[in-house]
């Protein structure tokens, strides 16, 4: 991927040859370089034994995206998923793919409290699926909390088909959106539902926009929204209902990097002086690509067609 500075910007555009999920460079992105939920963790049993640790103490440095829990929450609810373990004790749990799970700190939560479920969590980088499958066993929550490492274009993913999708800010950096909505539509049941949180082109992107984006911020391509919802529908989605998040992810990623950068003492003890300067970096680009207005942030629920 370009990064900023580089004599012209990337086109923008998937590139149909690629293999999305691995082509793309995230090794500048801060928050995916391998050592900083180590770091973190490290931080926590200073102060806490392994054995109380939680999958909620493990939350806040394996969750990546916007407001908290909110998406985990907002999914759940959509899914029909209760915390209370009384409700449809006779019932097959539901079956949900994390796709693009990361460090799984929603998998682990949801898992955790939602008694009705059990997860499984695709993650491409080798790194991050090792850490989140360790995470997974240090809280206990192996037995409904699943993990493979694979690319989804190349690999059949475990325990498929699957009731839900669950995806956070993760689409954004695979170029190819037809074949992955395809193949992301091919793990569900008929009738499954979707729920996914991505960026999308509100407006034309500037040039700085397409820099920063396709550097720290690993994004090569974004459709519009006229764009994205075609592809939804010729992957077989139906009932789309798309929310977008402007409104508050811009409030969010400015108070995030306001708060890192108080913290900056405490970042550079734990983290270092070199991996605080990629963390502020990516921070930073995220927060002025939403305060110029053209990266839109989008909350989508769908479900895939019954079968014919």
């Amino acid at each position: 991927a370009t990064r900023p500075g580089a004599r012209s910007p990337p086109t923008m555009s998937p590139d149909s040859t690629a293999n999305p999920a691995m082509d793309v460079d995230f090794q500048k992105m801060g928050i995916y370089i391998d050592g900083r939920t180590k770091n973190e963790l490290d931080e926590l049993l200073a102060a806490k034994k392994h054995a109380e640790i939680t999958a909620r103490d493990l939350y806040g440095f394996s969750c990546m995206h916007y407001l908290d829990d909110g998406p985990m929450n907002e999914a759940a609810s959509f899914f029909g998923l209760s915390r209370d373990a009384s409700v449809d004790t006779d019932a097959a749990p539901k079956k949900i793919l994390d796709f693009g799970a990361g460090f799984a700190g929603d998998a682990r939560v949801m898992a955790s409290e939602f008694p009705g479920c059990e997860l499984t969590c695709v993650e491409v980088q080798p790194h991050i699926h090792a850490a989140a499958e360790r995470f997974t066993a240090l809280v206990g929550a192996s037995a409904r909390c699943k993990h493979q490492c694979l690319d989804i274009f190349n690999e059949p993913v475990v325990n498929a088909p699957f009731d839900h999708l669950f995806s956070v800010l993760v689409i954004l950096h695979i170029p190819e959106r037809d074949r992955l909505w395809r193949s992301l539509a091919d793990t569900l049941k008929p009738g499954g539902t979707a729920y996914v949180e991505d960026y999308f082109a509100a407006t034309p992107l500037t040039d700085e926009d397409k820099a920063q984006l396709a550097g720290p911020v690993a994004c090569p391509y974004l459709p519009s929204r006229e764009e994205y919802e075609r592809t939804l529908r010729d992957a077989g989605f139906v009932d789309v209902r798309w929310e977008t998040m402007n409104d508050e992810w811009a409030p969010f990623v400015s108070e995030r990097l306001a708060k890192f950068r108080e913290a900056r003492s405490r970042n550079v003890r734990v983290h270092g002086e070199a991996l605080t300067a990629e963390l502020d970096l990516f921070y930073s680009t995220v927060q002025q690509l939403f305060a110029r207005g053209n990266l839109g942030g989008v909350r989508i629920r769908a479900r895939k067609r019954d079968a014919s």
